[in-house]
Parts: structure tokens; C-alpha cells; sequence
């Protein structure tokens, strides 16, 4: 036997939802509480989502007591700046065991030191300078933030001391570029000038070459210079020796 409470699937669920005031302002606590009923037999959670004119505020997960089905969550106005002046929903979720239950409640909140959907204040200061004319705005909306919004205008003067100083900068600018012009032309004709360096040096590492070739040539002509003394040589010998011969058979006769 199971004693106790318990929620069957399915069965059909109530929950109730309140706050613990109608309305709030500034800073002031607002306290949910509720309850589900039958009170679950599990351990389950109820989602608190608070939301206004600018959207959701704020998002809870609150857990339900097993016994009574009670729950109860505090939240702190005017933690983002969707906290603005007007209507809120709080809207409540639970879901366990294979049941749900929703429920809803509404209060009205008033952000501090403003009024729904205006602006309460604003202040402009105006500060003037040797060199500036400074304004400050500042704006409170009805979010209670403050916005500032700061214009500085330069003087005439002091936008003509800024210009020139840009000329200055741009005729220094300028006198870099062009000696960075000179240097790159520079290193182009230093490059031209190491090519034909080293086309000579080339041609001069041919030069060996052609030398032995000479010497070659050289050393042949002295060569048949030689053989063609030597046959012209041996040639008059022959001749001589023939004319010899000849003289003598003369002389037999």
C-alpha cells in the first residue's frame, strides 16, 4: 500500500499564481508565490517568466514542494533596462509525471523618478573654451537611464593649426616618397650595372678557351709547316739524285 498524495498521468491539474502586491516602483521586492494541485509526488520545477512593455525581465525555474505543491520566488526590479515604467505578465509553467499546468497574474511598475512612456528630465550644459565649445546633453528616460551625449566644436582657430599641421604632414609625406623613388631608382641601375659586370666576367671565362684553341691551331700549322718542309726536302733530294744519274749515263757515252 502507497500512502500519500498522489498525481496520476494524465489527471487534470490546478495551479494558482499571485504577487504579493498590485503594483511597485523602484527597487521595491515583488514576491511570487503559488501552488499545484494535487501536489506532485515528484520532484519538479515551475517556470517564472516575467515580462513588460520592452519584453522579458525575468526568467526563473522554482522548485515545488512534494508535500503541499507550494512555491514561492522574490525577484528585484530594475535589473536590465527592459524594467520601464507600465503593465508586466508574470506567467507561470509546471510540467511533471505527464501533466502540465500554466497560470498567469499582472502588475503595473513604475521605474524611479519617471513617468510611463515620457521623459522627465533633460539637462544641457554648454562650456566654452580658448579652444572648444563643449555641449553636454543629458537625458533621462523613462527606464530611469541616464543618457549623455557630448558635442565638442572646435574653434576656427584651432581648425587651422590642425590643418596645417596635416600639410605639414603631407609634404613630409610627400619628400619620403620621393626618396624612396631615388633609392628604388638607384638600385635598379646598381642592377643593370652587376648584369653587364657579370656578362664580362663571362666573356672573360672564354677567353681560356679561346687561347687553347689558338694554341692548337698553332702547334698544327707548325706541325704541317714540318711535314710539308720535310717533303719538300726529300723531294730534292730524289731530283738531285735523277740528275746525277743522268749526268753519268752522259758521260758513258
Amino acid at each position: 500500500m502507497v500512502l500519500g498524495p498522489i498525481a496520476a498521468s494524465g489527471a487534470t491539474l490546478t495551479m494558482t499564481l499571485n504577487t504579493n502586491a498590485a503594483s511597485y516602483s523602484g527597487s521595491q521586492s515583488i514576491t511570487v508565490t503559488g501552488n499545484i494541485s494535487p501536489a506532485p509526488t515528484v520532484a519538479s520545477n515551475v517556470v517564472i517568466t516575467t515580462r513588460g512593455p520592452s519584453g522579458a525581465v525575468d526568467i526563473a525555474s522554482v522548485t515545488v514542494a512534494l508535500t503541499t505543491g507550494a512555491f514561492t520566488y522574490t525577484l528585484v526590479p530594475g535589473g536590465n533596462a527592459n524594467w520601464v515604467t507600465g503593465s508586466y505578465t508574470i506567467n507561470g509553467t509546471w510540467g511533471a509525471q505527464g501533466n502540465t499546468a500554466t497560470k498567469t497574474t499582472t502588475f503595473t511598475y513604475t521605474a524611479s523618478g519617471t513617468s510611463t512612456g515620457s521623459v522627465s528630465t533633460t539637462t544641457t550644459t554648454t562650456t566654452v573654451t580658448t579652444t572648444a565649445t563643449v555641449v553636454s546633453t543629458t537625458t533621462v528616460g523613462s527606464g530611469g537611464a541616464a543618457t549623455t551625449v557630448t558635442v565638442v566644436n572646435p574653434d576656427t582657430a584651432t581648425l587651422g593649426n590642425i590643418q596645417s599641421s596635416l600639410n605639414a604632414i603631407t609634404q613630409s609625406l610627400n619628400t619620403i616618397t620621393s626618396g624612396v623613388n631615388t633609392i628604388s631608382s638607384g638600385v635598379t641601375s646598381l642592377s643593370s650595372q652587376l648584369t653587364s659586370i657579370s656578362s664580362g666576367l663571362s666573356t672573360l671565362g672564354n677567353v681560356g678557351n679561346e687561347i687553347t684553341s689558338m694554341n692548337n691551331s698553332v702547334n698544327n700549322n707548325q706541325t704541317y709547316v714540318l711535314v710539308v718542309a720535310a717533303l719538300a726536302a726529300e723531294k730534292g733530294q730524289e731530283d738531285g739524285g735523277e740528275e746525277k744519274s743522268n749526268q753519268k749515263g752522259s758521260g758513258d757515252d
